[in-house]
């Protein structure tokens, strides 16, 4: 049976099976809080996009125009509302996030432009949101700007992170495929926290609402600073190699 609808876009079955146990696979090892926390909701935007005349890139597009608003709302909203309309931005941002590739990959429109504007805008949304959780905890705390310099510090920080983890990667591509092992216990502990990022906008509406904003922004810092330690550990463990 055909997982096609009559006029030939996917049924709701089909965009669920696209998403495959290889994506879930690789979100479990690097981006289970997506999966948890967004995967789900993206299925049925799918399912409707794919019926309008909706195209991938722009989806990526108007998230995009998501992470843009994040500093501007952090600026401009009353500071009672500003970290509640800033979290559920981010959140939708990172809904739309996860329906670009699969409109994308059910509707066969992949292309390597739309996955490199996806990573770019991907990139940008962090730095935006980092940066926002900054302003607001000054707006808060009337701090000046010194929250906003640790936001924007952790941002730089984990963007510096993927370089080297992209540095990792190609050296990886070039030894060539290795066999898969089966993750160990320190495996998983490294996963579970590789995978935290996703849950970061629903931390700052926790965050907003017991008045731990700092505490956010500290983790976030630290955060980074791991990743960039676990990422240089990993690739000159691969140059060795």
């Amino acid at each position: 049976m055909s997982n096609n609808g009559s006029n030939g876009v996917p049924s709701f079955a089909r965009v669920v099976q696209d998403y495959g146990r290889d994506k879930r696979r690789a979100e479990l090892r690097g981006d289970w809080a997506v999966m948890v926390f967004y995967r789900v909701w993206s299925f049925p935007l799918i399912w409707l996009l794919a019926r309008l005349p909706v195209s991938p890139t722009a989806v990526t597009v108007s998230s995009l125009l998501l992470a843009l608003s994040m500093p501007v709302l952090a600026l401009a909203l009353p500071v009672d509302q500003a970290a509640l309309g800033v979290g559920c931005v981010a959140i939708v941002f990172q809904i739309l996030d996860c329906v670009d590739g699969g409109l994308a990959r059910c509707t066969g429109r992949t292309s390597k432009l739309g996955g490199t504007l996806d990573f770019l805008v991907d990139m940008a949304q962090w730095g935006l949101l980092y940066a926002s959780i900054g302003l607001l905890a000054d707006r808060i705390l009337d701090s000046g700007t010194v929250w906003t310099a640790v936001g924007c510090a952790a941002a730089w920080i984990r963007l510096y992170a993927r370089v080297v983890r992209d540095a990792g990667a190609g050296v990886a591509a070039t030894a060539g495929p290795a066999g898969e092992r089966v993750p160990g216990p320190l495996d998983v502990v490294f996963l579970f926290f590789a995978g935290l990022s996703g849950a970061i906008p629903p931390a700052l509406l926790l965050a907003w609402w017991s008045g731990t904003l700092t505490w956010l922004i500290v983790f976030l810092l630290v955060y980074a600073l791991a990743d960039v330690v676990e990422g240089l550990v990993a690739t000159l463990a691969r140059h060795d190699g």
